[in-house]
Formats: structure tokens, sequence, C-alpha cells
């Protein structure tokens, strides 16, 4: 059993995640972000083979693009823009 909060935005934070309305509300803009549609049923959350996501060769270019040109700089000793 976790204790009480120890300030105002603890409590805050804690009641944020435990509402049901803030998790729908982050899922929408997921699906909004990553161009999916929202499943038909609020019930139920059920991914389908069309839903999930699978980058084009530009953006894979550009991830790789990035990831070069950060490893480039860490190999130089330069201070690295992505860490992890």
């Amino acid at each position: 059993m976790r204790g009480g909060p120890r300030s105002i935005e603890e409590l805050l934070y804690q009641k944020l995640l435990e509402s049901p309305g803030f998790h729908r509300f982050v899922r929408r803009v997921y699906y909004k972000i990553n161009g999916l549609q929202e499943p038909l049923k609020n019930d139920t959350i059920s991914v389908s083979a069309d839903q999930v996501f699978r980058p084009t060769k530009a953006q894979k270019f550009k991830a790789y693009r990035m990831l070069f040109w950060d490893e480039m700089r860490s190999v130089f000793g330069l201070q690295r823009r992505f860490n992890n």
C-alpha cells in the first residue's frame, strides 16, 4: 500500500493518472499523431494489422540519417543531440 501524497502536486498527479478521461484524451492524441483510426468500440481496444505504424522509406532514411550524424558527433568528441 502506498503512502499519502507529500504535496498537492503529487496528489493532483496521482488523480490525473487514475482518471479514465485523461487516458482517453492521451489515446486520442496518440491516434492522431500516428495517423491511426480510433477503434469503433470504446469498450475494447484492438489493434488490427492495418493500424500498425509502418514507417515509409523517407521516414526510415531520415531516422537513419539523424542517428548516423549523432554517432559521428560522438566519435569526434562532440556532444550527442539524441540520448538513447
